[in-house]
């Protein structure tokens, strides 16, 4: 007689985020709960259970498992095997060893923000993890950042370093324990501790906590190691603390992020909605850009209209505004990246020390060692969606799902601005966090061991190797010595459309391609372009111009210069449209027009931006990249909420050809002759209006041109929300069915995903 008769056996295969986040504790309850036996096991990028018991009580495991299943948990796919029972009618249901095996990703966690519970633990004093400020569980802490290789367990981890106290070890191995299998798992018997040091790295007596809130509310500025590197810490309110903070850090006029104690903190200052409350309450916790209640409130932290803020994260963080035992209460604390300009955040305290020495007074630090780097993520809400500026910490390593596979293992380099590299393999992307710009040689480095990191983790060698074509790109030249082959370049513009491209798994669309720079395929300046694209190429049909840049980057970062182009080249009197120009100046970018001396050619809408903002008196020499746009966004957005609803008046008028032409100097001939007659904010207003009726003028002849009404819209200007909002509505009421970037940045950190979509 067959001893399995009655039984039923399965094998299920869980794919996503299923490590790292309480799931194989949930499946052990759920297999418990219905009296199953069998085993759950981590693999190299997935987790494995088998279950055995009444056919009944297999079929209800799926369902009994969905209403347990951890909030941090997400399942992309569940595999289903049956198997003939093993005969065996006991053994109980056990969690056994991890094994290196698997299909595709290792599905590593991202760091995720502190939970409710181990909030609540935080600030109870009965609770044995009272103010400790490395209280995590399953649903909450470091994972990403200390990993250093999978599956993913304590030993794989910086937590290694830290044995497990006897109480801990008893909750570890508890399944009614919310800490059962938690792998940061800690307390302050175990470890990790805090320290605070002076900026010669000597240590100081008294709480580290407390000690840092005092100097904070004195005006001193504090280095503060969080989960994925440091942040430099001020109180905002102290205006010279910020503005010797803005020296030291050479950041210019460039916003700062702000840490909000609360939601109703955040809210004080900022325009919040359910959505921004959700998201920033998240366990991603990333920085939002909101509108500010009062723009003119805190212009040391910010002078854009808007605010960065993000809630704290860690309980280290938390601590900063919510101690007991404080001498001082803040509401916000200015939380920006722990870097000077350019460099990537330190990570380690002697770095910090070496790299901020001078900036920070006191470093406040801890011994968890910090394996990989994090900034803080930076997003914006926008009509339907969040816009993502910077893709990193609560995100990375959060896998992009294709709808259509990769023909082999490839690696995407991205850019030189917001690097961010890729490794795609089967029907997924891993985008690395964001990196920061290549400029700087720290930056570089850094970018290499993001691809170190890929290739060592992911495993595997890469069939392909795609880059940018621009020639002097550090990253396409690292690329182009790379021992893998083939390589091949994707531009720039093609890469930003085939971005959104990957992630609706489309194999052919128009696209709005709208940025600062990029290199275009005839060794001009694009980004305005409308282009015909597939996996496999793209046919430019239109673009905004061209123009000219007198001085090349020197025009970027004197942008007044741009608009003396357009204008100079259309044969019209600049010294009466730009009187603010200087003579010298104005006379030296006629002689470079005239002689066509490095004065390249431009379609960029980004440069466009630029130039209007220069117009209005909002920039003269940029301080960072983007400054213009998010000046002219922020003027604009003023006039919006003040109810001003200008209708287009065709002021960029669309010239056909090969390609078609979006023609911008009546538009900058508006906005230069009337600045004396209409309020700047109105004509900030009126040239989003127009640029976005221009836009919409090229979509409807990419569809008359190609018969195709699928249009995908990228690049660093689709993060400016007011144009997307005037753009994007009147495209879908038009027939138009419009694809966006939904989890990578449409700016260049999303580039790498673009590149690595592309068919070779």
């Amino acid at each position: 007689m067959d001893s399995g008769i009655g039984r039923a056996r399965m094998r299920l295969r869980f794919r996503g985020v299923v490590q790292g986040v309480g799931f194989r504790p949930a499946v052990y309850r759920s297999a418990v709960g219905l009296g199953l036996t069998g085993f759950v096991q981590n693999r190299t990028s997935e987790v494995v259970a088998e279950i055995q018991g009444p056919p009944e009580r297999v079929a209800a495991f799926r369902g009994a498992l969905a209403a347990i299943l951890p909030p941090a948990a997400r399942l992309d796919a569940v595999l289903e095997e049956p198997l003939e029972p093993d005969g065996s009618p006991g053994g109980g249901f056990s969690i056994i060893g991890s094994e290196a095996s698997g299909w595709e990703f290792p599905p590593i966690p991202p760091d995720l923000a502190l939970c409710p519970n181990c909030r609540r633990e935080l600030l109870d004093p009965p609770d044995r993890r009272y103010l400790h400020p490395f209280i995590s569980c399953t649903q909450c802490g470091p994972r990403y950042s200390i990993v250093e290789s999978t599956p993913f367990d304590r030993d794989t981890t910086a937590m290694a370093d830290f044995p497990l106290c006897d109480r801990c070890l008893t909750e570890y191995r508890d399944p009614e324990n919310r800490r059962f299998h938690a792998q940061a798992l800690c307390c302050p018997e175990c470890g990790p501790r805090l320290s605070l040091l002076d900026d010669d790295g000597r240590p100081l007596g008294g709480d580290p906590i407390l000690e840092s809130i005092a100097a904070l509310a004195r005006g001193r500025i504090v280095a503060v190691q969080g989960l994925g590197g440091f942040h430099l810490a001020a109180d905002p309110l102290h205006g010279q603390t910020l503005q010797r903070l803005r020296r030291d850090k050479e950041r210019g006029r460039k916003p700062f992020a702000l840490m909000a104690r609360d939601l109703e903190a955040a809210a004080e200052l900022c325009l919040i909605d359910a959505e921004a409350a959700a998201e920033l309450a998240s366990p991603r916790s990333p920085i939002l850009i909101l509108p500010a209640r009062d723009p003119d409130r805190m212009p040391l932290v910010s002078p854009t209209g808007t605010l960065g803020v993000m809630l704290p994260y860690t309980p280290l963080h938390l601590l900063l505004f919510a101690h007991p035992c404080a001498p001082a209460a803040f509401s916000w604390l200015v939380m920006t990246s722990g870097n000077r300009r350019d460099e990537p955040i330190a990570t380690d305290p002697r770095e910090a020390l070496e790299r901020l020495g001078g900036t920070a007074d006191l470093f406040l630090c801890h011994d968890r060692r910090i394996v990989r780097r994090t900034d803080d993520s930076v997003l914006r809400p926008a009509r339907a969606s969040m816009v993502q500026v910077r893709r990193s910490r609560g995100f990375v390593p959060g896998l992009v799902r294709l709808g259509r596979p990769l023909g082999r293992t490839v690696l995407a380099v991205g850019g030189d601005l917001k690097s961010a590299p890729a490794m795609g393999r089967g029907a997924a992307i891993s985008l690395s966090p964001f990196v920061g710009d290549l400029d700087d040689p720290r930056a570089l480095a850094s970018f290499e061991r993001h691809v170190a990191d890929l290739l060592s983790l992911y495993g595997g060698e890469p069939g392909a190797v795609l880059y940018d074509l621009h020639p002097r790109y550090r990253s396409s030249r690292w690329a182009l010595a790379a021992p893998w082959e083939p390589k091949v370049a994707v531009q720039h513009h093609h890469a930003h459309i085939l971005s959104v491209m990957a992630e609706h798994g489309l194999d052919r669309a128009i696209g709005l391609s709208f940025d600062g720079t990029g290199y275009g395929t005839d060794g001009t300046v694009w980004g305005g372009e409308f282009l015909d694209a597939t996996r496999g190429g793209f046919e430019r049909l239109g673009c905004f111009g061209p123009f000219r840049l007198p001085g090349g980057d020197a025009a970027v970062k004197h942008p007044l210069r741009i608009a003396a182009a357009v204008l100079g080249d259309a044969g019209l009197p600049v010294d009466h449209l730009l009187p603010e120009m200087p003579a010298a100046e104005a006379g030296a970018v006629a002689e470079l027009l005239a002689r066509n001396l490095n004065a390249p050619a431009c379609s960029s809408l980004g440069r466009i931006f630029d130039a209007a903002a220069a117009l209005l008196g909002l920039v003269r020499e940029t301080d960072y990249e983007g400054e213009g746009p998010i000046l002219l966004e922020g003027l604009a957005s003023r006039a919006w909420s003040a109810g001003s609803r200008p209708e287009p008046e065709g002021l960029v008028p669309l010239v056909r050809g090969s390609p078609f032409r979006l023609d911008p100097v009546p538009l900058l001939v508006r906005i230069a002759s009337a600045r004396s007659t209409e309020p700047e904010a109105v004509l900030a207003l009126r040239f989003h209006v127009e640029i976005s009726a221009a836009a919409f003028a090229g979509a409807e002849e990419l569809r008359r041109l190609t018969g195709l009404a699928t249009i995908a819209l990228s690049g660093g200007v689709f993060q400016n929300v007011l144009l997307r909002d005037l753009l994007v509505p009147r495209l879908e009421a038009a027939g138009f069915d419009v694809r966006l970037n939904l989890g990578v940045p449409p700016g260049d950190g999303g580039l790498a995903v673009g590149q690595a979509y592309r068919a070779v």
